[in-house]
């Protein structure tokens, strides 16, 4: 008979030890902030890097975009192996006044309409993504 607590232990032994240590370095409560900036005529902000979330000022009535995608690790159980892959990232956003947007029909993409003038905040998921490399571009027009 098989000891199921023995064998989920190795298990969970066998997945921690194949997850590469920048899975480990993004826990999802580990929030890195980058400030969105755009200059004068600039439409567009570009990002590369480990943030996990996204903050700027947007103006009622612009239509936003962002669009993310971000390094994921996919585990082979059969081989062993570990691959790490560039995956979409979906993202979401809070606003003014309680705004809160995200659209699970579009991974990596996200398109509203400001309601408000205010801060908004861009964040994704899923969170296992965290601490890993990315790339956000983020749009008012």
């Amino acid at each position: 008979m098989v000891d199921l607590r023995r064998a989920g232990r190795a298990a969970a032994l066998v997945c921690a030890f194949a997850i590469p240590v920048s899975a480990f370095a993004g826990s999802c409560n580990k929030d890195v902030v980058a400030q969105i900036r755009m200059g004068p005529g600039q439409v567009c902000w570009s990002y590369r890097g480990a943030a996990t979330t996204f903050v700027g000022r947007f103006s009622v009535g612009k239509t936003i975009t962002a669009q993310m995608i971000g390094e994921a690790s996919d585990y082979d159980p059969r081989s062993g192996g570990v691959a790490t892959v560039t995956r979409p990232r979906d993202p979401n956003v809070e606003g003014p006044g309680g705004f809160f947007f995200a659209d699970t029909q579009a991974p990596g993409l996200l398109t509203f309409i400001a309601p408000a003038n205010g801060i908004y905040k861009f964040s994704f998921s899923p969170c296992a993504m965290w601490g890993a490399e990315g790339a956000v571009r983020i749009c008012a027009r």
